[in-house]
């Protein structure tokens, strides 16, 4: 099956392509084919996603919510790729410095940024800890890694103070587009995972039938979001170059 590129997909355009494939499998016989728990797994976080979609338009904090999750999150990916490089420099004390704070970072999760939003607060304020504690102090001085963790603390502060803004506001929703794109779009890669295996353990003609089907959406809905985004990157220029 052809590969998604989820980043590709605005929010609408997420939900309208994660319906679709909802829609395409439910055509087919989902007890049958051994797929129903991941359909209805699908199911739910789409429903999720839906409701906040629903509300978070209308929402002052939403898009200050996601850009200042990017913004931590390129901070802890710098972070960590920094450290990373670190291992091969060729000053004696680098490398053992890099790979303490490798296993640490390893410990809280190396892929935290993918987690939904309030897990990854709770990932990257122990991460925080830790890096501030007299532990790991000795690492950090060593390969010069202060500046880059003062931003991740600095990035990490933005995003829960717009949260306590949102909170204090009247009638807040705390099931946010960002608490649930991420745990649809593991539910979506689940469920076409489990049928691209289907596929190839039992051959079942409909399950290829299915496929097909499925790549024709996945191709026709990735070039209309990749259209969708060079439009708007070609009036962001134009409207740059006019000012």
């Amino acid at each position: 099956m052809k590969k998604v590129a989820y980043y590709v997909f605005s929010h609408k355009a997420l939900y309208t392509f994660i319906g679709g494939v909802i829609a395409l499998v439910e055509k087919v016989n989902t007890e049958e084919l051994g797929l129903s728990v991941f359909v209805e797994k699908t199911k739910t976080e789409f429903e999720k996603f839906a409701n906040a979609i629903n509300r978070e338009y209308t929402n002052p904090f939403t898009q200050l919510l996601i850009e200042a999750d990017q913004h931590r999150d390129d901070r802890f990916i710098g972070l960590k790729s920094y450290i990373g490089a670190c291992k091969y420099r060729k000053e004696e004390a680098y490398p053992g410095a890099s790979e303490e704070l490798e296993r640490l970072i390893a410990r809280v999760g190396t892929d935290l940024y993918k987690m939904p939003f309030a897990e990854e607060s709770a990932a990257l304020d122990t991460l925080i800890d830790e890096l501030q504690s007299e532990q790991y102090a000795k690492a950090i001085r060593t390969i010069r890694a202060k500046e880059w963790i003062d931003q991740l603390v600095e990035s990490q502060e933005v995003y829960k103070n717009l949260i306590q803004q949102r909170i204090e506001l009247p009638n807040t929703n705390t099931d946010t587009i960002g608490d649930t794109r991420k745990p649809l779009i593991r539910a979506n890669r689940s469920l076409l995972l489990m049928i691209s295996l289907q596929e190839q353990a039992s051959e079942n003609p409909a399950i290829t039938e299915l496929i097909d089907q499925l790549n024709n959406h996945i191709s026709k809905s990735m070039s209309s979001a990749r259209l969708s985004n060079s439009s708007k990157n070609k009036e962001e220029e134009t409207e740059t170059a006019q000012q």
